[in-house]
């Protein structure tokens, strides 16, 4: 993001990905109930601007609000993006992140930089393979979390945050929170949409990375790809309930 409520993209991106204005967006915002699964493919610089926003070292808004220490990495399950091979993929927020999270995961993964990745944004390639299936399954049997064109997961600092006192708890879903509102407006500004998801099985995330123990948290799910618009749904204005003294002015 930039002043006057533009998205912020990476210098490297720049060029090539458009800079929408905000508040729009903002009033735009929806959830997907479903997702076109033939359709769900997104350009690779966009996925990576979509990441780019998630690193608070390259981006002062909205991180510049958040004054709690960064302890959620997203784990990422990549269906459909051009030019990138469907799998697993992992973004350190931080880089001491990236050693640890290295360390606690399986050993087998490969952690190679993906093709054309700005040099600014860290995300790693741990395995290759049609994740679909095990996306699903991961979100309780969700469709959302396969037919859209990535789904991720929060990996919280879990052990480390909670040692410092019980209030860490409620941090770590605020800073989910704040995570997935940026990838909503991500998406709206991409022209695509996504979602939270809420129900999904820890334990056999944490087996899928390889992870042994609390030291790292699955904490919320996430997924963005191209919605199946539900018709039947009555779709009204951002603020329609209020009265019209009390509606924002428009843009």
């Amino acid at each position: 993001m930039r002043i006057r409520g533009v998205l912020h993209t990476p210098s490297s991106l720049a060029t090539t990905i458009p800079q929408p204005d905000l508040i729009p967006l903002i009033r735009q915002r929806r959830s997907a109930q479903a997702f076109s699964g033939k359709t769900s493919t997104l350009p690779r610089d966009t996925f990576y601007a979509m990441l780019s926003a998630l690193v608070p070292a390259s981006n002062p808004v909205p991180w510049d609000v958040w004054t709690l220490p960064i302890r959620l990495h997203p784990i990422l399950f990549v269906h459909r993006v051009e030019g990138l091979p469907a799998g697993l993929y992992v973004l350190p927020r931080h880089e001491a992140a990236e050693t640890a999270l290295h360390s606690a995961m399986n050993p087998d993964f490969v952690w190679q930089t993906p093709e054309d990745c700005p040099a600014e944004l860290p995300l790693f390639h741990l395995l290759e393979a049609d994740a679909r299936k095990a996306a699903r399954t991961l979100s309780c049997h969700q469709d959302i979390a396969s037919t859209s064109s990535f789904s991720l997961g929060m990996l919280a600092e879990f052990d480390a945050g909670l040692a410092q006192g019980a209030p860490v708890y409620r941090h770590l879903y605020w800073e989910a929170g704040l995570i997935g509102q940026v990838l909503y407006l991500q998406a709206e500004a991409a022209g695509v949409r996504g979602t939270g998801i809420g129900c999904f099985f820890d334990d056999s995330v944490h087996e899928v990375l390889g992870l042994q123990d609390t030291q790292f948290q699955s904490l919320y799910h996430f997924t963005v790809g191209n919605p199946a618009i539900d018709t039947r749904l009555e779709m009204l204005p951002p603020y329609s309930h209020l009265p019209k003294e009390r509606q924002p002015c428009p843009q």
